[in-house]
């Protein structure tokens, strides 16, 4: 691949289509051709059948014409037709990705955590990509795109002038240069302001769309309307920025109009001058009128879309940002069955591009048949060591081996299967309950209800009006959130995977739930199974058989329960001995 096609993998996949765009330059010229019909009519009508009077002449060209004109909307037809199938085909062929790159570059900012304005331009292209990918469709589906395949055409209406008389194809070609000039002080005149129009809105959507997510607490503190005042005030400056590009389009396609029926009546002027000279006939004369304005009338299009173009060529620009962003595909095997049992090594991880240290040197081994609880202070690094082992947090240094593997060997999917994993934040995505336990995938009830009892929220499912079919939106209002924690347990625990990592999974339950939870563990414990939890409950560690002291990113303490614990106690009376 050549340098070029790095830069820009756009080009890539619009270089599949260079067939239908041949197939479309042909109709284009077939088209243009056709587009010569009225002038010979007319031609003919003024030069052949009024000086003879031959009705049968008349019939005959009129019904030629006709036919010519039939031939010329088949034409406009199927262009059409190719270019709408198309853009299907291109957003089919590119939908995917761009959706999978997406979410990757959302993934990525979380664990990146750059700097604001770098996540901000990032953030913009994770979520807007599906919109962009829409604004090129509709322009390649739009009358833009014809009008640059028929600009070339304009050599042959010249061309046709010239044979009429040499002076009118020389007053064509300055008309041409007029016109062409207009479109590049149109371009250069409205790029700007249309570039901050569409940089202010999608600002306040990014603002509208942070804040709906907090709603509740929004109206609950009070926040509201202070927000209210901030949104007036970005919006009162995206009005501003789009009424100033308005106005400048508006400005621009009237005074391209004015320019426009100006040189046709100049045209048609000049024309009639040649044929009072007797230099040209009637039918001249009217037939450059008619020649002149097909000229014109690519340029006059081209300036009329020239805001959907500016808004296409920018999506180009960032999913050619988002496309290049894609990493090379790891080479990956197919494992047989994992078991769950994790090594780390030496597991070093840093801050985004910094050097800056959240985990150091860290080495463990979680066994199937086993509960691993991982304790610390705040910020210690054991959300982002559980982030790791479920393979969201990239590793700047060690090994991460399953099963004796290296985990970037594994297949995602694979890995995925064998892993359940409650965030420390249950996110539930909108969808009904029973699709979010079997994680969006074709649900088997009989696995739905079995991880609902494991999580001990079964019976406060069947409480709600319709069950496991109930509706739940992105902040899981009809639940609690202890039930929201629950659910997301029984999302972890779903068809039983080898190796179940949970932070914080007791945090909003009650004494009861508590109880639930330490027993579904035990039964998971039993079958096998190896457990990560995360935890600053002291009552975890009942049915703990390893635990890990995270301290400033690095292993204060690991072993037994018992050897641990035995080691913190006699550090705190080693402590009190010396404070006393």
């Amino acid at each position: 691949m050549n340098s070029l096609a790095m830069h820009k993998p756009l080009r890539k996949y619009l270089a599949l289509f260079k067939g239908d765009l041949m197939v479309v330059a042909m109709f284009s010229l077939a088209t243009n051709v056709l587009m010569l019909a009225p002038t010979l009519y007319m031609l003919q009508l003024y030069d052949r059948v009024l000086i003879s009077k031959n009705e049968l002449t008349l019939y005959a060209i009129t019904l030629i014409t006709c036919f010519l004109f039939l031939v010329m909307a088949f034409c406009e037809w199927m262009r059409s037709v190719i270019v709408i199938k198309a853009g299907v085909r291109f957003d089919q062929l590119l939908s995917s990705k761009v959706f999978t790159l997406g979410f990757a570059h959302i993934l990525g900012l979380e664990n990146a955590r750059a700097s604001q304005k770098a996540g901000l331009t990032q953030k913009t292209m994770a979520n807007e990509a599906m919109q962009d990918l829409t604004y090129i469709r509709q322009f390649i589906t739009g009358n833009g795109l014809f009008a640059f395949f028929d600009m070339p055409w304009t050599l042959l209406y010249i061309a046709v002038l010239f044979i009429l008389h040499h002076m009118l194809g020389m007053l064509a070609i300055v008309f041409c240069m007029v016109q062409f000039g207009l479109g590049v002080w149109n371009q250069r005149s409205s790029e700007s302001p249309l570039e901050q129009v569409n940089l202010a809105g999608r600002a306040n959507q990014r603002f509208i769309d942070s804040k709906a997510r907090n709603i509740e607490t929004l109206h609950v503190m009070g926040m509201i309307p202070n927000l209210y005042k901030r949104w007036q005030l970005m919006q009162q400056r995206w009005n501003q920025l789009d009424g100033d590009a308005i106005r400048i389009q508006t400005r621009n396609q009237l005074i391209n109009k004015f320019i426009r029926y100006t040189m046709q009546s100049l045209m048609l002027a000049a024309a009639a001058l040649l044929a009072i000279q007797g230099k040209i006939s009637i039918g001249a004369m009217i037939a450059s009128n008619v020649l002149i304005a097909r000229a014109l009338q690519p340029f006059d299009v081209i300036v009329g879309t020239w805001k959907q173009f500016v808004m296409a060529q920018q999506s180009m620009t960032r999913l050619d940002q988002l496309l290049a962003s894609e990493q090379p595909e790891v080479e990956t095997k197919k494992v047989s069955q994992i078991q769950g049992h994790i090594t780390l090594k030496d597991l070093n991880v840093s801050l985004g591009n910094t050097d800056r240290p959240i985990l150091k040197r860290i080495n463990l081994e979680i066994h199937p048949g086993q509960i691993l609880t991982v304790m610390g202070p705040s910020g210690s690094g054991k959300t982002t060591l559980a982030r790791c082992l479920a393979g969201i947090c990239p590793w700047q240094g060690g090994e991460l081996l399953i099963d004796g593997v290296s985990a970037s060997s594994i297949p995602h999917a694979q890995w995925a299967a064998a892993l359940g994993y409650l965030p420390q934040d249950v996110e539930l995505i909108e969808g009904s309950i029973a699709d979010n336990i079997a994680r969006f995938s074709d649900p088997s009830p009989a696995d739905v209800i079995a991880a609902a009892r494991s999580a001990g929220i079964h019976d406060s499912i069947l409480r709600l009006p319709q069950g496991y079919d109930s509706r739940i939106n992105e902040s899981a209002a009809i639940l609690s959130g202890g039930q929201r924690q629950l659910l997301g347990l029984a999302r972890a625990i779903y068809r039983q995977p080898a190796l179940l990592l949970l932070d914080e999974p007791n945090s909003h339950l009650d004494e009861h739930g508590e109880a639930n939870l330490l027993t579904a563990l035990l039964r998971l414990k039993q079958e096998g199974k190896a457990i990560v939890l995360v935890s600053h409950r002291s009552s975890i560690l009942k049915i703990t058989d390893q635990l890990l002291i995270l301290q400033n990113g690095e292993v204060a303490h690991y072993g037994t329960r018992d050897a641990v614990v035995a080691e913190l106690n006699h550090a705190r009376q080693l402590l009190a001995a010396q404070a006393a």
